[in-house]
């Protein structure tokens, strides 16, 4: 992808992270005292997993793209080479561990909260 549609993509991602946050909290806002039965009720609907499904994936797109522009960055030979002549050297290979380290991480992250949220 083009730094620019990513640079789009991010800025749409925290958009849609506020609307949830804002949901969110007019539901804790909008009531006097909440019961544990009132909360049950609100996270047991459709509208709750389904939006709390999709904005944790989109919090995971826009934190995937932000540690992205991280490893692409600062993990490079340029870099490291700067550190160590060595550390130049396997540059490549520490920014390809980084990015699957983050997106499995990413993976077994959103499988959790899937979990949690529909069990």
């Amino acid at each position: 992808m083009k730094g620019s549609t990513l640079w789009y993509l991010q800025r749409f991602s925290s958009i849609l992270i506020l609307v949830y946050v804002t949901y969110i909290a007019y539901f804790i806002l909008g009531f006097e005292q909440i019961s544990y039965i009132t909360w049950m009720q609100f996270v047991e609907t459709y509208l709750f997993k389904i939006s709390t499904s999709l904005t944790f994936l989109i919090i995971l797109t826009h934190s995937y793209i932000g540690l992205w522009t991280v490893g692409t960055d600062y993990l490079t030979s340029r870099t490291l080479g700067f550190l160590s002549m060595s550390l130049s050297e396997i540059a490549n290979s520490s920014r390809l561990i980084y990015n699957v380290f983050f997106s499995g991480m990413g993976i077994i992250l959103y499988i959790y909260l899937l979990f949690l949220v529909w069990i």
